[in-house]
């Protein structure tokens, strides 16, 4: 992951309230699925879901202004 990206997540990341910052690192960052996510911080798929559809879109746009995201490799 280039550097300028790699800062720029981590700025927004932390401008983020805690519930929506779990959430976009448990499935955006980390992969995890919602139904994973949903277990690793106790509450139910929809809550996950409702978070997601609240703060990073708003996250995304403003990341894909910035910086554009390495391409991701699968080895």
């Amino acid at each position: 992951m280039n550097r300028e990206f790699e800062a720029t997540v981590a700025a927004r990341l932390i401008a983020l309230l805690n519930w929506y910052r779990q959430v976009v690192e448990l499935v955006d960052i980390d992969g995890l699925s919602y139904a994973e996510a949903a277990i690793a911080i106790g509450v139910c798929v929809g809550t996950v879901m409702s978070r997601l559809q609240g703060a990073p879109r708003g996250l995304r746009l403003r990341l894909s202004a910035t910086a554009r995201p390495p391409k991701r490799s699968f080895l």
